[in-house]
């Protein structure tokens, strides 16, 4: 049987491996856990380099994770080959101060070319700490390429 989506060809341990070609993701130390259909979920420990003034960590870390998870859970939907972010909007509820912290997003909502992904970041605590709603622009496997690669 095909598969419908590059992820299930791959395990969290190798997308994880690939994903530390990317400079930002290596610097954040962000770890993938579970990659399903239409969810995924990441942990990153505490880093003082992470932070901004008063020993929190930043929104623009925060952002970053939300957004890589986000785009992962979108991968993970059938003949999904690759999406970007038309749209994140997130909320910050409190302050993140103690790790690990986990992000986890859930699609809400899938269309032909676009999705939608409720997102939940957690402190070390398990405190709901940011919430965030974004739209992914999806590309899809065309017929012609699953009819090549079958």
């Amino acid at each position: 049987m095909k598969n419908k989506n590059l992820f299930p060809m791959l395990s969290v341990s190798e997308v994880n491996e690939l994903l530390k070609q990317e400079e930002i993701f290596n610097f954040i130390g962000i770890e993938f856990e579970k990659l399903e259909k239409g969810y995924s979920r990441l942990k990153f420990n505490f880093n003082e380099k992470l932070t901004r003034i008063g020993g929190i960590l930043h929104g623009g870390v925060v952002f970053s994770a939300v957004d890589y998870a986000g785009s992962y859970a979108v991968r993970t939907l059938d003949k999904v080959k690759d999406g970007v972010t038309a749209e994140l909007k997130i909320n910050f509820l409190k302050p993140m101060k103690e790790g690990p912290f986990t992000v986890e997003p859930r699609v809400i909502s899938e269309g032909k070319r676009l999705v939608v992904v409720d997102i939940s970041a957690y402190d070390g605590n398990s405190n709901l700490c940011a919430k965030a709603l974004g739209t992914w622009v999806v590309y899809r496997e065309t017929n012609s390429e699953t009819q090549l690669s079958s």
